[in-house]
C-alpha cells in the first residue's frame, strides 16, 4: 500500500487541525479566523514538505502539531507588534489633522478617568486600532506609526526619498486611510457585539 500525499493528510486532518489552533490560537481569534490560522499551518506544512516523511498517523499528528505550534507563535508575534504601535495610534484625535498641516490644533487630552470601564474601552481601542493597522498597506502603516512617534515631515521624506511637501501629503492620505479603517472595524465590532 502506498503512503498518503501530504496533501491529501493535511485534507484528512483538517478538522482535527483546527481544533488545535482553536484550542492553542484563542487569542488570535480576535484577529483571524480559525480557517485563516488553519490555512496558514497547511502552506507551512507545504512548504517543509522536503522535510515531510510519512511514518504513520501518530508521528504525522505529532508533527503537524509542531508546524501548529510554531504558526499560532509566529502569528502571536506579528499581532503583539501591531499592538504596541497601535495603542500610541489610538491617541491620534480630530485635531490630528491640523497639527500635521502645521495649524495650531494641539493632540487630544488623554483621559484621566481610571477603573475597569475605562481600562476595558481603552482595550477594545486598541484592539481596533491593531485591526485596522493591519488592513492598510505597509507603506501607510509606516506612515501612521510615525505620526503617532511625531517624526517630523522632514525626517519621513527622507525615508520615503520624498520633498517634505509630498511627505505631508502622504501623511494626510495615510492617516485618512487609517481613520476611514478604523471607522470601519469599530462599527463591524458594533455590530458583532449586538449580534451576541
Amino acid at each position: 500500500m502506498s503512503e498518503p500525499s501530504l496533501s491529501t493528510l493535511l485534507e484528512r486532518h483538517r478538522d482535527a487541525l483546527r481544533a488545535i489552533v482553536t484550542r492553542r490560537g484563542s487569542g488570535l481569534l480576535r484577529f483571524e479566523s480559525a480557517d485563516d490560522l488553519v490555512q496558514g499551518v497547511q502552506i507551512r506544512a507545504l512548504e517543509g514538505r522536503a522535510h515531510f516523511a510519512y511514518r504513520g498517523e501518530r508521528a504525522f499528528t505529532g508533527w503537524l502539531a509542531r508546524i501548529a505550534a510554531q504558526h499560532i507563535a509566529h502569528r502571536h508575534k506579528h499581532w503583539r507588534a501591531l499592538r504596541r504601535g497601535a495603542g500610541r495610534v489610538v491617541r491620534l484625535g480630530a485635531s490630528e489633522s491640523l497639527r500635521i498641516e502645521g495649524g495650531a490644533g494641539a493632540p487630544e487630552p488623554a483621559v484621566s478617568a481610571t477603573g475597569p470601564p475605562t481600562a476595558a474601552f481603552r482595550r477594545e481601542q486598541v484592539e481596533v486600532a491593531t485591526q485596522a493597522l493591519a488592513m492598510l498597506f505597509p507603506r501607510d502603516r509606516d506612515l501612521v506609526a510615525w505620526i503617532s512617534e511625531d517624526v517630523s515631515v522632514e525626517e519621513i521624506g527622507r525615508r520615503l526619498g520624498l520633498s517634505p511637501e509630498a511627505a505631508k501629503k502622504a501623511r494626510l492620505r495615510a492617516l485618512e486611510r487609517f481613520r476611514k479603517t478604523f471607522e470601519l472595524v469599530t462599527r463591524a465590532a458594533a455590530r458583532a457585539k449586538s449580534a451576541k
